[in-house]
């Protein structure tokens, strides 16, 4: 069964973040006031930063991962303002210290006039002296100049057991590098403990961004580029850097 609303129990089982960016979250947002995660999916960040003090606001496009991000907060007996809608285009009533669009989030708005308005959305509810902190892979720019390119093979990226049930998921991914565009699709291979067998899957798009076109953007929405990191350890980024990890500035 192929459906276009990711479950949030299964994308939680699989996409977790990247080793050391909750560390560098809480870090980089010590002592801020008000915060505001774009993309903030089940809470997996924003939770943490609301138990450090911070009041909070998270913004994501699904219904179903707020619904579980609202449980985990209630169980946490914690406070935050979670908001249904589409990170290119919020207004709130709000301004910020810290903006967060963490693992990839901003490669989920697919056009560049999308990521664009969403960061001069950010740039508009930061405070004076707030801070955009992000981070997203880096692509490989040999890749820039490629009209087409092969489908990447179907393969296993996990295989893990969930309760009593086994779960074994399989990647796929078609890219379109003109477009700058990648749809990687998720097979999740499910056997409960009685041994009953289904599929389901779920297909992810993303317009990936170059690193010079990452700091085009940020230049353009208003924002002044304070560092760029390869890693959550704050190595210096280079052409090898797996990631980017940005901080921005509101003067």
């Amino acid at each position: 069964m192929t459906s276009t609303e990711y479950d949030p129990e299964l994308y939680h089982l699989l996409h977790r973040g990247n080793p050391g960016d909750l560390r560098w979250y809480r870090q980089r947002c010590a002592g801020a006031q008000r915060i505001l995660e774009l993309g903030c999916g089940d809470g997996r960040l924003l939770v943490p930063l609301a138990q450090d003090g911070a009041q909070v606001v998270g913004v994501d496009a699904s219904e179903a991962m707020l619904a579980r991000c609202a449980e985990r907060f209630h169980r946490a007996g914690l406070r935050a303002e979670l908001v249904c809608g589409d990170m290119s285009a919020f207004a709130l009533p709000w301004r910020f210290d810290r903006v967060l669009i963490p693992y990839n989030s901003l490669y989920c708005l697919t056009t560049h006039s999308a990521q664009l308005a969403c960061l001069k959305a950010v740039a508009h509810h930061l405070e004076p002296g707030g801070q955009l902190l992000l981070d997203a892979y880096a692509a490989d720019p040999v890749a820039a100049g490629e009209a087409a390119a092969e489908p990447v093979a179907e393969h296993v990226v996990a295989l893990f057991h969930d309760g009593d049930r086994q779960v074994e998921v399989r990647e796929r991914s078609e890219e379109q590098p003109d477009q700058q565009l990648i749809n990687a699709t998720y097979d999740y291979h499910l056997i409960s403990g009685d041994g009953t067998y289904s599929l389901q899957s779920w297909s992810i798009l993303q317009r990936y961004v170059f690193p010079h076109q990452m700091r085009q953007l940020v230049d353009q929405a208003g924002l002044v580029l304070e560092a760029v990191y390869g890693d959550f350890d704050q190595a210096p980024f280079t052409d090898v850097s797996a990631q980017m990890v940005l901080v921005a500035s509101k003067l």
